[in-house]
């Protein structure tokens, strides 16, 4: 990390201020890139699994246990979506 120099060869404490600003906005920036990053795949991944339950319960004969896969997985997203924007809204 470069900083400029005063005159009498003192670091220039503002320009290394600065700096680690700089860093530190970057390092924010990409931690919330991951972050959202993370909760899309989170979302894909809940939400294609849950399709693999419903479809697998559309094949049993017994409607309450259809219905009741339906429900559990209608809570899971409901779950899921809480969860997700809360932790968006973490992110900003």
């Amino acid at each position: 990390m470069a900083t400029t120099q005063t005159r009498n060869g003192a670091p220039n404490v503002d320009a290394a201020y600065e700096q680690v600003k700089d860093f530190n906005e970057q390092w924010l920036a990409a931690a919330r890139k991951a972050g959202n990053f993370y909760l899309d795949s989170y979302e894909k991944i809940v939400d294609r699994t849950l399709d693999i339950e419903v479809r697998a319960a559309s094949l049993t004969q017994q409607e309450w246990l259809k219905s009741l896969i339906e429900t559990q997985a209608d809570l899971t997203r409901e779950l899921t979506s809480s969860y997700t924007s809360a932790a968006r809204a973490l992110l900003k």
